[in-house]
């Protein structure tokens, strides 16, 4: 049985609202730049998925032509100096996903995903070192984000070959010595001094962007894709038991901490946002894949928990988070909520969804000022409202790891 067409959350006057904020915000077609940043993050990518998902919404009126001159714009800033690693956001990862996404069935450059190959290769974990930098594993810069784009394109031998040593990576990455993951990051390779104050003895990121969430996500929704990796169905349950041991909660429901000692012991931080990047929506994801992989009902319903917990604290405090985009922002909130909602009709869900939806399309000025980029900008908040407000599935969102 295939999926259930994809179907809006948002209704009536507030997806009217939705659309005309996107429609004000894509302005009129227009010529694009020759040549442009060649990454996912602030570039030419994120505005290829954007104006590609504008066209599949909204077609005939000129979106797919400026997807592709982006897309051309930024395949030309990759041939200048530029990013040369095989990282989702802010190297060659992200431009073959966006060339990917506007084509599914072709592949529009190919010498990008060839070298997305190549250098993910030379890049491999291999066997894991016992504490690693963040960069070395995560999907902003690591090999997860890496593995998400590989995961669109199963059916090529070479991906699937590349996405083997990536997974198989991951599940050595996922073990432990003497009690303290091997993923934690030495004190040494935490570029933020104040967070370095805080943990002198290394620190475990429970985040989506930067932290284990991101490679949870992606062995659970490897599935199938490869199910030769040995180890890989152990490593999603050891990660989640991992990610479910440290949850604390409120009255609200349950909580995480963005940030961990490898000891366990207590560091006094500021609660974890709402957001896709380090808070309990992109945690609460993670665990409803992991729960998906394993089947595991107890797993999907923390989950839901979850996210109804951040919303219902959002609701509290309105005002506390102003971040419009889809890193740390509403735009991720809501598309995570929309993602939920798909998957579980939960009301609860559903109500929070036309409340952030409501709320970000209040913030128009701040949207414009955010400036035109995939994850903090425009770029972000056109995606995830149309995904929100109109019936066409979003495949951009495999980027964040949410699908």
């Amino acid at each position: 049985m295939g999926e259930a067409p994809w179907a809006p959350v948002l209704r009536g006057a507030t997806a009217d609202a939705a659309l005309g904020l996107v429609t004000a915000l894509a302005g009129k077609p227009r010529s694009t730049p020759r040549r442009v940043r060649p990454d996912l993050a602030t570039g030419g990518p994120g505005l290829a998925l954007a104006y590609g998902q504008l066209d599949r919404c909204l077609p005939g009126r000129g979106w797919g032509a400026m997807a592709d001159g982006y897309l051309k714009a930024a395949a030309a800033g990759a041939r200048h100096p530029g990013p040369a690693s095989p990282g989702l956001f802010g190297g060659l990862g992200g431009l073959a996903f966006a060339a990917w996404s506007l084509a599914p069935g072709t592949d529009p450059l190919p010498e990008v995903h060839d070298e997305v190959l190549r250098s993910a290769a030379a890049r491999s974990l291999g066997a894991a070192p016992h504490g690693v930098p963040v960069r070395a594993f995560d999907t902003v810069s690591g090999t997860t984000g890496t593995g998400a784009y590989l995961l669109c394109r199963p059916h090529e031998p070479a991906s699937r070959a590349a996405l083997h040593t990536v997974l198989a990576g991951l599940v050595t990455l996922s073990g432990e010595r003497d009690g303290t993951p091997h993923w934690y990051t030495l004190a040494e390779h935490i570029d933020d001094p104040a967070t370095r104050s805080l943990f002198p003895s290394g620190v475990l990121n429970c985040g989506m962007a930067h932290g284990i969430s991101g490679p949870l996500a992606l062995l659970a929704s490897a599935g199938a894709a490869d199910a030769g990796v040995p180890g890989k169905r152990e490593a999603v349950e050891r990660l989640a038991a991992w990610l479910t041991a440290r949850q604390a909660g409120d009255r609200h429901g349950p909580d995480w901490p963005s940030r961990v000692a490898p000891d366990g012991r207590p560091v006094t931080t500021a609660r974890a946002p709402a957001t896709w990047c380090y808070g309990t929506p992109g945690i609460a994801r993670a665990l409803w894949l992991a729960g998906a992989a394993l089947d595991d009902t107890s797993l999907c319903d923390l989950a839901v928990r979850t996210l109804r917990a951040a919303h219902r604290r959002l609701a509290e405090r309105p005002d506390a988070e102003g971040a419009v985009g889809l890193c740390h922002g509403a735009a991720g909130l809501l598309h995570v909520t929309v993602r939920f909602v798909r998957d579980t009709g939960d009301a609860e869900l559903s109500r929070a969804a036309v409340r952030v939806a409501e709320r970000l399309i209040a913030c128009r000025s701040a949207v414009a000022a955010a400036g035109p980029g995939f994850l903090d900008g425009a770029a972000g908040v056109v995606l995830a409202l149309l995904a929100a407000a109109t019936d066409v599935a979003p495949l951009w969102d495999r980027a964040l790891l949410l699908s």
